[in-house]
């Protein structure tokens, strides 16, 4: 299979590598697609050593392997980047949801790639970079003081379209995430949008204006 058109559309790691250099990469072992059934583990990051893209299926991340569900990963999405060379020291496991086709990159294949081409290096260091100040934002979002604050925290780094966010995780486990009873976090919703911060559609929200 020729990987070159899919891992420049949908891995990071080759933003503005010429497919001339990528042919080259891609001769370097540690390349492959794999299969796995419902419920399957795709990733443990305290196994860190690959990178995963998902070719067809859906998975989730969770805080542990029983834990709360982070975040809902679909087609084109990619998992481990963060736990590539180093062993984290919290654990999150990536699970499929249905039966799941993953285009697997190794770590020696990856330190292959960084050691031919310096800009993979920096695609990395800027893949970190924003994943770091992600991290700093959800500290902020949890260590608010009120409930509503940690939840407008949450809501305005999720990504959004013509301002319209879809939250990735049920109210159950956002409840969860956040460290608030459902009720509150329920209480919450309507005191931001009786705020006029959002308005609601569904398991859809809108911010309106931020603060």
């Amino acid at each position: 299979m020729n990987y070159n058109v899919f891992l420049k559309e949908n891995c990071f790691l080759f933003k503005g590598i010429s497919n001339e250099e990528l042919d080259l990469m891609l001769l370097n072992d540690g390349i492959s697609i794999v299969e796995y059934e419902k419920d399957s583990v795709l990733h443990n990051c305290d196994k860190s050593g690959k990178i995963g893209i998902i070719m067809s299926g859906e998975a989730i991340i969770k805080s542990c392997e029983n834990g709360v569900i982070i975040k809902r990963l679909y087609e084109k999405d990619l998992f481990g980047a963060a736990s590539l060379f180093n062993k984290p020291v919290y654990s999150t496991y990536v699970i499929s949801t249905s039966k799941c086709q993953v285009l697997i990159l190794n770590k020696s294949f990856i330190k292959k790639c960084i050691e031919s081409n310096a800009n993979i290096a920096l695609n990395y260091i800027e893949f970190l970079s924003t994943k770091i100040n992600f991290l700093n934002n959800k500290i902020s979002s949890y260590t608010a003081k009120s409930a509503e604050n940690k939840l407008y925290n949450y809501l305005c780094q999720l990504p959004r379209v013509d301002n319209k966010i879809e939250l990735p995780v049920d109210l159950s486990n956002l409840s969860k995430m956040l460290g608030v009873s459902r009720i509150t976090l329920y209480r919450s919703l309507d005191k931001l949008e009786n705020q006029g911060l959002i308005s609601r559609i569904n398991n859809k929200l809108i911010i309106i204006k931020e603060v």
